[in-house]
């Protein structure tokens, strides 16, 4: 059977469906050293609850200066659709690839919108009081 004009326009169609509609792996890092230190030295923000949240958008890639001293055991991860989202919106935490955090040290949090969408980000890490981790007591 022989193929038809629009079967073949139909089925580029369709294949070009199954392809990924933008590139969310290939950017390279924005680094982003501003944020704040919490007087203790244990928790960093990018921004207050308020906002400015940081621009996110399909496969934008953040290098987030912590400032903390050592790895934060703890990343929390932000978005909302707003920069300035608690006037008149909301923030949620992020959820599967919308947020993905590729790196974590001492001096870095690596973090990567795997997404085709546009968001805003801020993110909070915390650590122990003087690098320990959190939850620990301190007694052996």
């Amino acid at each position: 059977m022989a193929k038809t004009p629009l079967a073949c326009v139909l089925g580029l169609l369709v294949g070009s469906g199954c392809s990924p509609p933008c590139n969310t792996t290939d950017s390279d890092p924005v680094r982003y050293g501003a944020g704040s230190v919490s007087a203790d030295g244990t928790t960093f923000t990018t921004s207050p609850w308020e906002g400015p949240y940081l621009d996110f958008p399909p496969g934008r890639r953040f290098q987030l200066e912590h400032h903390l001293g050592v790895a934060p055991p703890i990343v929390v991860t932000y978005l909302a659709f707003d920069e300035y989202p608690l006037s008149g919106g909301n923030t949620s935490e992020s959820a599967g690839n919308q947020a993905v955090i590729e790196r974590v040290d001492d001096e870095i949090i690596q973090i990567r919108n795997d997404t085709c969408a546009e968001f805003w980000l801020r993110v909070a890490a915390m650590t122990g009081p003087s690098g320990a981790p959190v939850g620990d007591a301190g007694a052996d």
